[in-house]
Parts: structure tokens; sequence; C-alpha cells
């Protein structure tokens, strides 16, 4: 679910249409996030871009028009009442297809990760202190009152995106909303600089040339031990951090809620066209289902239309 949220967050940002445009460019956009993480080699390259190929065309056929039925339907509940318990539900639907998205990807993680030297390690490892660097930056500044001041803004904007302009009531509520809020941005990075190091322990225990285990381990060993991290990485690290999450969502999905009630008929009106905008968006790449079809891995020609 992660690369369709990121597509999502950019339509928001710059319009429906360029939720067209950004999937189209998916594939592209996808190797260069990657290659900033990883810097891949010669001989890496054309099989991790084979993959991604690989796994847009399988979405392509596959989930897509899933997603852009459930677009649909949100547009549909978004013109009336929404309860916290819908938006929970939503919520839901949202992670089970983020986790189906990820399990698709564990076979060339696996793969990848095999060939990873020890230099190109230590590069994604310093990825991720720059982006920890620039998050720890944007999000936590010392000033309580400019925090704040910037993570109302930062709702206001998105619900925006969605509803059209709130008025100076709606902006209000939520400013009042969000000091109540019980989310945390610095318990926030910690999961996050968490879920880096066991990311980091995984591709060294995966790499043929750390020697740190790599060499002992089968395919699909590898593949399993992927399996197990993404199920770890998406739920939080401890009991007290499951709680805290817990109150979180609770939060997050009354706030939907409440903003909703809030919203006049034409907001509601502006929700419902964007969300059927992202939804055609997302039709125009659909591909016809094809029956059977091979396993994503890198050792894979890259299936064509």
């Amino acid at each position: 679910m992660t690369l369709v949220a990121l597509l999502a967050a950019a339509c928001m940002a710059s319009g429906c249409s360029a939720l067209r445009l950004a999937y189209g460019q998916g594939p592209t956009l996808t190797y260069w996030w990657l290659d900033a993480h990883v810097d891949f080699d010669n001989a890496q390259a054309p099989k991790v871009r084979a993959a991604i190929e690989q796994w847009f065309d399988w979405h392509r056929r596959e989930p897509l028009a899933d997603l852009s039925g459930l677009l649909d339907q949100a547009a549909v509940d978004l013109r009336g009442e929404l309860t916290p318990a819908q938006a929970c539900t939503w919520w839901q639907r949202l992670s089970d297809r983020r986790d189906r998205y990820l399990q698709r990807l564990a076979v060339p993680m696996a793969e990848v990760a095999a060939t990873l030297r020890p230099d190109q390690i230590t590069h994604i490892r310093a990825r991720f202190d720059k982006v920890n660097a620039d998050w720890r930056e944007e999000m936590l500044d010392p000033d309580p009152r400019r925090r704040a001041k910037a993570s109302v803004e930062r709702v206001i904007e998105r619900a925006e995106r969605l509803y059209g302009r709130l008025d100076r009531e709606q902006r209000e509520w939520v400013a009042d909303w969000m000091r109540r809020s019980p989310w945390d941005a610095q318990r926030w990075l910690d999961e996050r600089e968490a879920d880096q190091r066991e990311t980091i322990a995984l591709l060294n225990e995966l790499s043929l040339h750390t020697g740190l285990g790599g060499q002992n381990l089968t395919p699909a060993q590898r593949v399993e031990k992927v399996r197990a991290w993404m199920r770890r990485v998406v739920e939080p690290s401890s009991d007290v951090n499951r709680a805290q999450q817990e109150r979180v969502l609770e939060n997050q999905c009354g706030f939907a809620a409440a903003l909703q009630a809030r919203t006049t008929p034409g907001q509601r009106d502006h929700a419902g066209d964007t969300l059927r905008g992202w939804a055609e968006d997302l039709r125009s790449h659909q591909l016809p289902i094809l029956p059977g079809g091979p396993a994503i891995g890198l050792s894979v020609p890259a299936a064509r239309p």
C-alpha cells in the first residue's frame, strides 16, 4: 500500500491529474527512489528495473481494479455522515492491501539483498540518517508553539486537498482537536529508526558479501526472512507502543468522522469528485487480468502488456 499512498499524496499535492501521471511514471520513480538509497551497480540495475516492471504489471492487472472500486465507494460514503467505526474500517482495508502489496515484493527483495555489498548497506544507513535528519528538522521544532502550529497547518492543508477550502470555524475546530491529539512525533521517529535498524540488520544477514550468514541461506530461507521482516515492521515494537498506536488510530478515526460532520454539502461534493477523479486516473492504467502468470523475481523476464 505504501506506493499507492505515495502516489495518492502526490495527487493531493498537485491535483487529480497528477495521479494519472505519477502512476504512469511509477516504475521510473520507484527505481530512482530505491537507487538513491542503494546506489545499484551495473549488474544490479537492470534486474531491479525488471522486478519493478513486473510488480507494476501485476498491480495494473489485478489490484488496480480493486483500488478504483474502493475509491468509488469512498466517494459515495463521503456524501453522507461518517462514524468513527466506518473510518477505522477504511483504515483496515488500506492496511490489508498494503500488507498484500508488500508480500508480493518479498522474492525480489530477497534476491537483491543477497547481492548487496557492505558499502551499499552503509549507503542505505547513511540515506536513512539523512532522511531522518530532514524529518526531524521539519517535524520536531524545538519551540512547542511553532511545532503545534506547523502540525495544525499540515492537517488543514491535507483536509483542504480533499474537501476544498475550510472556513474559519472549521480551521479553529481542527486546531482545537490537534491540541488534544495523542500523536507524538518523537515517538513516531523512534519507531521509524528502530525499523531502520532492523532493516540494516536484515540486509547484512541476507547479503552474500558481509560474512554474516548469507552464504549459508537458501533462496527460500532468504524469502521467508524477508516476509517475517515485513510482518514485523508494520507492527509496533512493544506493547507500550502498540497501545499508543491504538490510541492514535482511535483519535484519527474520530477526527475523520467529526470533520466530516462539520463539512458543507459543497465540500462533500468536492471530496466525492476528488476521489472519483483518482479512481478514473487509476483505471486509465488498468490492464486485463491474465490467467496464472509467473511470480515476481529477478530471474524472470519482465512481462509486458
